[in-house]
């Protein structure tokens, strides 16, 4: 069959060979990359070193990656032949592993980087279409080559790429490095799920999506382990690819314990449906849980006898602390009761000033409505007799229920009716205001000027009085 070029550039691009043996084995695996991929990885395997997964409980040990390793590198080399020596000396160089370069030298190669790229753009008018692609997609991986991410930074970019991608249902990945993932798992006994993400592969977004973002799968994957993601575009993930030895993407693993003691419990590598994933975890947990529970057993005996030794440190400290406590109590109970001694007086004194205060208010309040009533009787002028012409007849309703009524001249100012209401003993409000009912109006005190007959309260009128002491 007919393989296009893009796909023998990124055969050659992942398997660092060239065209004429890109093509070979992509023919004869049908044009399944992966597949044949893998077959490159066998056949020369005497040369590059097989990259399979580490067996289970075989601890891991990081390692540079090698050259012959599954796909890591995202940018093709370019399309159609054999690249000349100059280009392919460029794909082992990003073949490399260079997270492992030092500051200078990712400045160096991101220089590198910017000179091919710039290379490449220029070179598309007159290099082949394959050479041209080569160098720009060289300049574009040595300049992100020079980028070096913490890890707990790349974890949380894959987490928040993720859920843009793909949905909040997903596994409930840890924004760290898997290294400090792995501790936390070992803290919690439980087993680190691991999947290692390579954006550029085919069947990456189907397994996300139908795979790991699967209802039932989520649901298991999060109540049993704990989850780290990771792009292996990245320094961390890369790492982690090149000690397992990963040879097809998707993959997915378990791992157990952490720091020099992490194994490789289980792994799958390739597109899985979410059943057969959970089987293969399901069974790494039967197979490997017996680890778990022995570490757990130790590790809960350890605690046991720790505490049993604080206990027994403490137990002597608490003796001498004792009698301390007791002698602090009764003293504390002392200043209490002396306290509460102490307030109640100050209560009691509060009590009196306000009773007395209170007695002083009432009785200065009741001798100015004496001296009020009494001047207001003197000042009020004598009341009409029946029949005088130009007079009204008021009544005026107390608060206490009682009615007063007495003629004013139409021309007396309200105030005289003020100075009538004042001078009632049944009166006990200093401060008041007179309204009527129907139509509803109150009299303020600027009314006070005004004549009853400019307030039409003739020729009689019903009064209420208000008062408006606090």
């Amino acid at each position: 069959m007919d393989v296009d070029d893009e796909a023998v550039a990124r055969f050659m691009s992942a398997a660092h060979c060239d065209a004429e043996q890109a093509q070979f084995f992509l023919e004869a695996c049908g044009g399944n990359h992966d597949r044949a991929l893998h077959m490159f990885l066998e056949q020369t395997a005497g040369d590059h070193g097989a990259r399979r997964p580490h067996p289970p409980d075989v601890p891991l040990r990081p390692r540079a990656p090698r050259g012959g390793g599954g796909a890591v590198n995202a940018y093709p080399a370019g399309a159609g032949g054999a690249l000349p020596p100059p280009l392919a000396l460029l794909g082992a160089v990003l073949g490399a592993p260079l997270a492992l370069l030092g500051g200078g030298g990712r400045l160096v190669m991101r220089a590198l980087g910017w000179g091919a790229a710039l290379v490449g753009a220029v070179a598309r008018r007159v290099l082949p279409a394959r050479v041209s692609a080569a160098l720009a997609g060289a300049g574009h991986a040595l300049v992100a080559a020079g980028e070096e991410v913490p890890p707990a930074q790349a974890a949380a970019e894959f987490v928040r790429q993720f859920a843009e991608r793909f949905g909040d249902r997903r596994p409930r990945w840890q924004e760290c490095g898997w290294a400090e993932a792995a501790s936390r798992a070992h803290a919690e006994a439980k087993f680190l799920f691991v999947y290692l993400h390579s954006p550029q592969h085919e069947d990456t977004e189907g397994y996300c999506r139908d795979t790991l973002c699967s209802p039932g799968f989520v649901q298991n994957v999060n109540q049993t382990f704990l989850c780290w993601g990771g792009d292996v575009q990245r320094s961390d993930a890369f790492r982690l690819a090149s000690s397992l030895h990963v040879a097809r993407y998707p993959y997915a693993a378990l791992l157990a314990f952490s720091g020099p003691r992490t194994r490789l419990i289980t792994c799958v590598e390739g597109r899985m449906g979410p059943e057969q994933l959970q089987e293969v975890l399901a069974a790494g947990v039967s197979d490997h849980g017996a680890l778990l529970w022995q570490e757990q057993l130790e590790r809960q005996q350890r605690e046991t006898d720790r505490r049993l030794r604080e206990e027994q440190d403490a137990e002597y400290q608490r003796s001498l602390e004792a009698d301390r406590q007791r002698e602090e109590q009764r003293a504390a109970a002392a200043r209490a009761a002396e306290e509460a001694e102490r307030a109640a007086r100050e209560a009691a004194e509060r009590a009196r000033a306000e009773a007395e205060a209170a007695e002083r208010q009432r009785a200065e309040q009741e001798a100015a409505l004496q001296r009020r009533k009494s001047e207001k009787r003197m000042a009020l002028p004598e009341e009409p007799a029946a029949g005088t012409p130009g007079t009204t007849l008021l009544r005026v309703r107390l608060p206490d229920g009682s009615t007063h009524q007495r003629r004013f001249m139409a021309s007396d100012p309200l105030q005289v009716v003020h100075d009538f209401v004042d001078s009632l003993e049944a009166v006990s409000a200093l401060n008041y205001s007179l309204a009527t009912t129907f139509p509803r109006r109150v009299y303020a005190a600027e009314s006070l000027g005004q004549s009853l007959q400019e307030l039409d309260l003739v020729p009689q009128a019903a009064l209420l009085m208000q008062p408006e002491d606090d």
